[in-house]
């Protein structure tokens, strides 16, 4: 069921009656006839109350001609005149479009972000878009639905990281994701802490059907009560609760989705194109082989000679060959919620079962929640809430190496065999290692990880007096992690080990205490007044168990298989435990003049052991205000403007970004490690070197953010608008510090070096054209962000990332920077005529052959898209809606991070290249894409230029989902409460608007930090899904 409580007005009252104290009875329900769940009913002459329960009804003790005042969950008051004994339903409006809320937000300590005050710039997406999601990661759902908040992964294989950026990169030291919270538990910044799987998600340990909603908090004032962790932006994660006064009620949904490969438009060469090209290759290379041939003919039939003598004629496509018939997902999922006017309860169980593209990968999560909150009087109730998931996960190793049967299939010329002489080909396979054939590992080598996830809170609170609370919160979250890599003595990498075992037992443990003593108080119903103190405390601990064992007598994964003298087992020493704390003080203080004008101001102070003594204390705070305009007399009336709301805010935060990053969280200390390396260097004895240097003048990084925009309602609510603009100034940013080259090593250190800003705004339209018995509600977001590095304070003047991307004054945060492509030379005076060749610099005024000659110059893109849209339309007519999801990602560069691989200008004879190297220079085809191939590709065109820059501007369908409620004729009939069916797709289609895109534009090479965005390094491939479902309440 749906609630929707936003802007609510009570549009009807009914009949008179009679005077005497009775049992009243009523239904809530929203405009869309949705049940109004857990509001609160107070008959104002007597205090008595009652809760509405999961269906709205209410039955309270009261007369007629009582006043009754409603409460729904956000706090917002409404009131009803008892006209009868039964009001019937008492029908309620909305403003906002249905899947994203304005409502209030339970931030630290029970202080609530409320949205009378029209301050914070903040956004929530309801509980109906995580229900049943295909996805094994809630961020993923927030993707298009929150303006600013840009999103992208590195693989398609379920538990990978994700990176979410709001508002753009404020840190270029650590991962540029937001905090999250989960009901009060902070629990990091959803950064990769696997010790052995390529990445891991910890957000996926989250079961998305236990969500009631996801607020993301992007400004200052929103952000600041979490002080130094909230630079980012604060995800907060509400899970679902109880119902007061609601009988017991079950649910029984389920979710059966098919999957394939998003967006893919990689061809691979077959065997005729293979042989064409290779003799080509060998045709344009004869010096070199110290051969001639009369004919490119004859080129080929030596060329098939060396590499595909034993061809059969049948060729094998090998990408097909590593992926299942059908991947699926399968959701499952019980539910029971319930209480009395006292007790609520809720208690669940959710199934996922994952069979990813990849053969032998798998994704099984088992998850429990049970939670219970009591109002023991009217001044003390308490509850808790505890999760459990369990995941159990088979992947494969996907990296840049021949291990990993994604890339290796696509090495493969498809002239090879997958099998030879009744067993797997582990040696023609080209230039792709022997014994790693992608079928052989994917069948004997695994690599796996189980991840036991404990989630809990116990919160408090209570009434001194009327306006004076008290309000304590513990909770942790505790991650168990078991790893394990095995690689078999006859396949891949175990070949050179003789067998190989690895495991890894991570720990983690994160749990925080905070106390808010909090008073609120109206004053002659003008003057409104919320303040609150508080006290946060965090304690981060991680340990990490690593054991290794190789050389195995028989091939099976067990330890005592292994050569005894070659077992490592590490329980002690760098790495394998690593702690941080942070003590807090806070308050917050809001007063609201005449439900007109607000002022909000937050403060905090955070003390955290990562920094040097004298810098571990920060002060930050944020203030803000905002004018209801439409309160005022002159706007009362008006046909056109229903609401108008300005709003400001500016605040001052901090950040310590490799806090939340599991590794040496200690820089301000200098390590020294020993070097047991013989012969040495000085006597006969080992040396002691720095292998980290430490700076005791290290400090926080500082993000001074000013908010300013509006919000708007037109024409009776039918249309709202939200502006913001923002302006985010990084000082002080951490990176690496270049050392003098006569200091010696290291080389750099960590350092407050650079001042980083993020302008731009953002726009939310919400409509609603049609509002009757068919209702169509419109969602659209637009934002624009400018990220650049505005100071600089190293040794260089660009700090070279790597050969595509770089760091400078007055550039793009990431901007690429590299060698300017010219295409295949067709001038003599410049070079060999067909070979590749560089503009030697920015003018492209020249070009040249030699690549030496040539000078990087800056492309004036980076990988983050400068505008983002999400679009949403829902279409509704009795119990069938429809609604559709595009999302856009515009201005911006990806990059392919393993071109040489696949268009290697004959470098790798032996390996399969894409299609479109086949469009290559001839004295017949000079206006060919590509140079000529030639072994060794001596002037290196293969390598590094914006030959392979890409527009990733696209647009995707992201979600569509048809659906049937059953609705009130289906309960009386069947005496089942509701039913629901429906078919719904995800990432169904996307458009690229580069015709030479061939990847997909939303992956990244690592979500660890900034620089793997844009990078696309062919891991598993990003999911499109189709499913049906349906939700049953009985």
């Amino acid at each position: 069921m749906r609630r929707r409580f936003t802007s609510l007005s009570v549009l009807s009252l009914f009949m008179m009656g009679g005077l005497s104290y009775a049992q009243v009875s009523g239904v809530l329900r929203d405009s869309n006839n949705f049940p109004v769940e857990e509001a609160e009913v107070v008959v104002k002459s007597t205090g008595v109350k009652v809760y509405t329960d999961g269906d709205g009804n209410f039955n309270v003790d009261a007369k007629v001609g009582d006043i009754l005042k409603i409460i729904d969950s956000n706090g917002k008051e409404n009131t009803v005149k008892v006209t009868s004994t039964n009001l019937g339903v008492v029908r309620f409006s909305k403003s906002d479009a249905d899947n994203i809320e304005l409502q209030t937000v339970n931030l630290i300590g029970g202080i609530k972000l409320d949205p009378a005050q029209k301050v914070g710039s903040y956004t929530t997406v309801s509980r109906d878009n995580f229900e049943s999601t295909p996805v094994s990661s809630v961020d993923e759902v927030l993707n298009g639905r929150v303006a600013g908040l840009n999103y992208s992964t590195a693989s398609g294989d379920p538990g990978s990281s994700n990176m979410i950026v709001i508002r753009g990169v404020g840190s270029i030291l650590g991962t540029p994701n937001p905090l999250y919270v989960v009901d009060g538990v902070v629990v990091g910044k959803g950064a990769d802490n696997a010790s052995l799987m390529e990445s891991w998600n910890p957000l996926s340990s989250i079961d998305p059907n236990m969500i009631e909603n996801v607020t993301v908090l992007k400004d200052a004032s929103a952000t600041a009560l979490y002080g130094a962790r909230g630079a980012n932006g604060v995800i907060v994660i509400t899970t679902k609760k109880g119902k007061y006064g609601q009988k017991p009620r079950f649910n029984f949904s389920s979710d059966m989705a098919v999957q394939d490969i998003a967006f893919d438009k990689i061809n691979m060469m077959n065997a005729s194109q293979y042989h064409q090209y290779g003799g080509q290759n060998y045709f344009n290379s004869q010096q070199a082989l110290g051969t001639t041939f009369n004919s490119l003919e004859d080129a080929i039939s030596q060329f098939i000679k060396t590499n595909d003598a034993d061809w059969d004629g049948k060729e094998t496509d090998w990408r097909k060959a590593v992926q299942r018939n059908q991947s699926f997902v399968n959701t499952y999922n019980f539910s029971v919620t319930g209480g009395t006017n006292g007790i609520s309860y809720r208690a669940g169980l959710t199934y996922y079962k994952n069979k990813p593209l990849i053969q032998t990968t798998d994704f099984d999560r088992k998850s429990a929640i049970l939670a219970f909150d009591q109002k023991i009087t009217d001044n003390l109730k308490y509850g808790f809430s505890v999760n459990y998931t369990g995941v159990e996960r088979k992947t494969i190793p996907d990296a840049n190496a021949s291990a990993n049967p994604w890339l290796s299939s696509l090495f493969i010329p498809t002239s090879k065999p997958i099998y030879k002489d009744g067993t797997y080909n582990q040696t023609n396979l080209g230039e792709v290692t022997e014994g790693f054939n992608p079928i052989g590992n994917l069948n004997n080598n695994y690599l796996k990880g189980k991840v036991d996830t404990f989630l809990g809170s116990f919160t408090a609170e209570y009434k001194f007096l009327k306006y004076l609370t008290f309000n304590t919160l513990f909770g942790g979250q505790r991650q168990i992690m078991d790893e394990l890599v095995w690689w078999d003595p006859s396949y891949g990498d175990g070949i050179a080990q003789n067998g190989f075992m690895q495991t890894g037992d991570t720990r983690i443990w994160d749990w925080n205490f905070t106390n808010t003593l909090s008073f609120r108080k109206k004053f002659n119903d003008i003057h409104d007044i919320d303040f609150a103190v508080g006290t946060d405390y965090q304690d981060h601990e991680y340990k990490l168990r690593q054991q290794q064992g190789r050389d195995f007598s028989e091939p099976i994964p067990d330890f005592q298989y292994s050569d005894p003298d070659k077992f490592i087992d590490v329980r002690t020493g760098a790495g394998t435990f690593f702690k941080w704390r942070q003590d807090s003080y806070f308050s917050k203080l809001s007063y609201i003049y005449d439900n007109r004008f607000t002022f909000a101001g937050q403060f905090r102070y955070d003390r955290v052991s990562v920094l040097p003594k004298k810098n571990r204390g920060g002060l930050f705070w944020s203030v803000g205000g905002s004018w209801n305009i439409g309160k005022e007399e002159f706007l009362k009336g008006s046909s056109v403007v229903n609401n108008l709301i300005l709003k400001a805010s500016y605040g001052r935060l901090g950040n310590v970004p490799f806090a939340d990053m599991w590794g040496n969280q200690y820089y301000y200390n200098s390590l020294v490690s020993s070097s047991t390396t013989t012969p040495y260097p000085y006597g006969d004895d080992y040396y002691t070197i720095i292998s980290s240097a430490g700076n005791a003048n290290l400090d926080w990084e500082i993000s001074k953010q000013l908010d300013v925009g509006f919000e708007m309602s037109l024409y009776k609510d039918a249309l709202g608008i939200t502006f913001s603009y923002y302006d985010k100034q990084t000082e002080g940013a951490l990176f690496n510090a270049v050392t003098k080259p006569e200091s010696g090593d290291p080389s750099s250190y960590i350092a407050n070096v650079s001042d980083i800003s993020n302008k731009g705004f953002e726009v939310t339209l919400t409509s609603s054209p049609f509002r009757k018995e068919f209702k169509w509600d419109i969602n659209a977001n637009f934002s624009r962000n400018i990220n650049k590095i505005e100071k600089l304070n190293i040794e260089e003047d660009i700090y070279v990332l790597d050969d595509m991307r770089a760091l400078s004054e007055g550039q793009l945060l990431g901007e690429y920077y590299t060698w300017l492509w010219a295409g295949p030379n067709n001038d003599p005076n410049v070079g060999e005529l067909g070979v590749g060749s560089w503009y030697t610099d920015a003018t492209k005024t020249a070009t040249t052959t030699d690549k030496s000659k040539a000078e990087k110059a800056w492309l004036g893109k980076s990988a983050f898209p400068k505008y983002l849209v999400g679009i949403s339309n829902t279409f509704s007519y009795k119990g069938l809606s429809l609604s559709v999801l595009f999302t856009g990602q515009f201005d911006f560069y990806v990059h392919n991070g393993f071109h040489s691989f696949f268009f290697n200008d004959g470098n790798f004879p032996g390996r399969n290249q894409i299609a479109d190297a086949m469009d290559y220079w001839t004295p017949e085809n000079t206006d060919a894409a590509n140079p000529k191939p030639q072994l060794n590709n001596p002037n290196n065109s293969r390598l590094e230029s914006d030959r392979w820059m890409r527009k990733g501007d696209h647009i995707r369908l992201k979600e569509v989902k048809l659906a049937y409620n059953f609705g009130d004729k289906f309960k009386q009939q069947t005496g089942v409460k509701n039913l629901v069916l429906y078919v719904k797709g995800f990432n169904m289609w996307t458009h690229a608007f580069d015709k030479n895109l061939n990847f997909d534009p939303e992956s990244v090479e690592n979500a660890w930090s900034f620089e793997g965005k844009g990078v696309f390094n062919y891991t598993t491939p990003i999911i499109k899904s189709l499913s049906i479902g349906m939700s049953l309440d009985f």
